[in-house]
């Protein structure tokens, strides 16, 4: 299989970047670290985590009688760390899949359509400028692909052109303290199946607190926004608040309440504009 040149671009330069690291002795190297040095964006629906939500879905001016659930599973995992200096640096995997279903008639027929799924891998390369400060390079593949239910209970009968698979080269920057976690995104997609617009990016906020001074247990509310010039930047913003079971970095628990408002960040069909409300849930067991 031929890969692409983009491919072997952002492979030379995290070559570069390493290459000091072999004057230095095997034990200034972590594989595997317990944690990442970018934290991670968890309202991002394509953050590579263990997730679920269900939602009430609003289109244009309707309410229809349909719900909508999304699952994903993935890991986001740093794989070796250089640590001996005082800003760290680290490279790491993504792998996930992100499943849609929708509900039709929930509270009669509760007829179950696998609308969507949706594949990612990639690898990042992270570092840290200062205590609160974190940088990440990033190249990820995507694609996306409709359901077998959706295709034969609405009748499509002809390859579709689907936008959906492509590659995306980014570069985010995060500020995290006891309190917030602040991040913003640019992205590049420098290889798409089908001819798309080229820049996407997002930004976002979590503010977390104890509850009653215990480390185990905190509230939280978040805001994630995320924009495509292929859908002329209109912003897709989703919000959330809820709470966090676990130490901080020890992989907690979430469970939230969240709505969403912009263009579908799902499938082929991007250019619908949507809104739902509802709940969810996350959960990353492998920082």
């Amino acid at each position: 299989m031929k890969l692409p040149k983009q491919l072997y671009v952002f492979m030379s330069l995290l070559f570069m970047a390493f290459t000091p690291f072999y004057s230095y002795t095997q034990t200034s190297i972590n594989w595997l670290p317990k944690s990442s040095l970018f934290p991670d964006k968890l309202l991002d629906y394509r953050e590579a985590q263990f997730s679920g939500s269900l939602y009430v879905l609003r289109l244009p001016k309707a309410w229809p009688n349909r719900m909508f659930a999304n699952y994903s599973a993935g890991i986001n995992r740093s794989i070796l760390r250089w640590e001996k200096t005082s800003k760290p640096r680290e490279i790491g995997i993504e792998i996930a899949t992100f499943t849609q279903f929708i509900f039709e008639d929930p509270l009669g027929l509760f007829q179950v359509n696998h609308f969507n799924t949706e594949y990612k891998v990639g690898i990042h390369y992270n570092w840290k400028t200062s205590e609160n400060w974190s940088l990440r390079l990033r190249l990820y593949h995507i694609s996306a692909h409709l359901g077998d239910d959706f295709i034969y209970r609405f009748h499509i009968n002809s390859y579709l052109d689907n936008l959906r698979i492509y590659e995306v080269l980014d570069f985010s920057a995060a500020y995290t303290n006891e309190n917030w976690k602040v991040y913003g995104t640019i992205g590049f997609i420098p290889h798409s199946a089908y001819k798309r617009k080229r820049i996407l990016g997002d930004a976002g906020a979590k503010w977390q607190k104890s509850v009653n001074s215990k480390d185990w247990l905190r509230w939280m509310g978040a805001v994630h926004i995320q924009f495509e010039q292929e859908t002329n930047f209109y912003p897709g913003t989703r919000i959330a608040a809820g709470i966090e079971l676990g130490k901080e970095g020890k992989a907690p628990f979430t469970i939230m309440l969240d709505v969403f408002h912009g263009y579908i960040p799902y499938s082929l069909y991007d250019k619908a504009r949507i809104s739902w409300i509802g709940g969810s849930m996350s959960f990353q067991p492998f920082n």
